[in-house]
């Protein structure tokens, strides 16, 4: 049985390093989302009267406007401003109305401040940069600081802020308009700006074509039904490197512990009994493996 039970100690280190991979993943994905929740300190809960999801007071250094798209100040987690298209990945929420709100308590220590809504469905400054916006269209933001726009299928725009729950042509609901400025100070576009309710959703583009390049149609339906959520050729194919690393350990583990034991019992048939028991160790490891592979595949697509 020594060489069943050196595959059993192989095993179970297999079994550790996966556990310390899914681990890995866990705790950078909690870590992201504990920045993303870092609002609970120093800050104002409030309760939504229609647009659900999550909101909470922030200061701000100047009075912002409602549907005004921020990102956390850097450094802060109490102090919000206006996001900029120079990092989408720092989208955070939208500033709401307070009359919207069936409860806001107001906080002193807080200038000039702004209840921002990081999920649910909210008013939104948008703009026709990107085209115009109809329901359903994934929006992101728009050169203008804090306005967000349509989101296309450009490398740039990899990250949305939500989903349009409404339409906006630029014409008959328009607020304002403002003219962009292309990198030589020229003028190069004129833009409507309006405000349409988005459900908040930060996340990674789905229209992103590069997500999606050299993978699969099938590897990408498949990991999408998994996370519930589009997922990047890297993540799929490291799921895939993992269950596969686990169903061949589980099976060389079985079929050693399997053959050890048949050997032993023919040199020994008296020590029938403790020599089944050492296979159902085995056994249950192979399984606890393939497992423990299983769940970790699960939280790097999930999470």
């Amino acid at each position: 049985m020594k060489l069943g039970r050196f595959i059993t100690q192989l095993a179970v280190s297999t079994a550790i390093v996966v556990v310390v991979m899914g681990g890995v993943f866990f705790a950078a994905t909690s870590a992201a989302s504990a920045d993303k929740a870092a609002g609970n300190s120093g800050t104002t809960d409030v309760k939504s009267a229609t647009g659900g999801g999550s909101v909470q007071g922030y200061a701000a250094d100047s009075v912002l406007q409602e549907g005004t798209v921020v990102q956390l100040a850097s450094g802060s987690a109490t102090k919000v401003l206006p996001a900029t298209s120079k990092d989408l990945s720092r989208m955070y929420g939208s500033v709401v109305d307070p009359h919207q709100l069936s409860l806001s308590i107001a906080d002193s220590s807080l200038a000039n401040e702004a209840y921002v809504a990081t999920s649910g469905t909210y008013n939104v400054l948008v703009s026709t940069q990107g085209g115009p916006i109809k329901e359903g269209d994934y929006i992101t933001m728009s050169a203008v600081d804090g306005v967000a726009m349509k989101a296309g299928d450009y490398q740039d725009q990899s990250v949305v802020f939500g989903r349009a729950a409404g339409n906006f042509d630029g014409k008959s609901n328009s607020i304002g308009s403002t003219t962009l400025k292309d990198t030589d100070g020229q003028t190069d576009q004129t833009v409507s700006i309006g405000l349409i309710s988005v459900a908040i959703n930060v996340e990674r583009n789905p229209n992103d074509k590069s997500t999606k390049a050299n993978l699969p149609p099938a590897l990408q339906r498949i990991g999408q039904a998994i996370a519930d959520k589009p997922v990047g050729p890297l993540r799929i194919y490291l799921s895939i490197g993992i269950t596969g690393l686990s169903i061949i350990v589980a099976l060389v583990t079985l079929y050693a512990g399997i053959r050890s034991a048949l050997i032993a019992i023919g040199r020994n048939p008296l020590s029938k009994k403790s020599i089944f028991r050492g296979l159902l160790e085995i056994i249950l490891t192979g399984f606890l493996i393939l497992i423990i592979g299983l769940f970790a595949v699960y939280l790097l697509l999930k999470l």
